[in-house]
């Protein structure tokens, strides 16, 4: 029996040839520029360094800044700890969403991520300030 080569070893068609047949995103459409999959891979490092440093802030505001109630020190922790958590998750699925786009060689698109992370800096300075406020002698 002739064999296709578009064809896996199961018999169901191989979906690099582009066409959006269901399977892992990663085996869809067709392997993208590596030089734009590196630059997507260190903006969602970008990404991942922003948590990180949020954590370390989270850290640093419970326990080093001792002039400030314990109430409001924890409160602000557990802003920064749920901000990291956010950026985490918004730099994964931007990476993947823009992953995918590039192997289907679709318009990488829109996302309103960025506004949203930007909003919650700046209550992000609002709580901090407070903190500031509070903390004054």
């Amino acid at each position: 029996m002739p064999t296709d080569d578009s064809r896996t070893p199961f018999g169901d068609r191989s979906p690099v040839d582009g066409d959006d047949r269901p399977g892992p995103w990663w085996e869809q459409g067709e392997e993208p520029d590596y030089r734009a999959t590196l630059a997507n891979e260190r903006t969602f490092l970008a990404w991942t360094r922003t948590a990180l440093a949020l954590l370390v802030c989270a850290l640093g505001g419970l326990q080093l800044i001792r002039v400030a109630p314990y109430p409001l020190r924890l409160a602000l922790a557990c802003y920064l700890i749920a901000l990291s958590v956010a950026v985490t998750a918004t730099g994964y699925f931007q990476w993947r969403a823009r992953q995918e786009r590039m192997r289907l060689r679709r318009p990488l698109g829109h996302s309103v991520a960025p506004q949203l992370i930007a909003l919650a800096f700046l209550v992000l300075a609002g709580l901090v300030s407070a903190t500031a406020a509070v903390s004054v002698h």
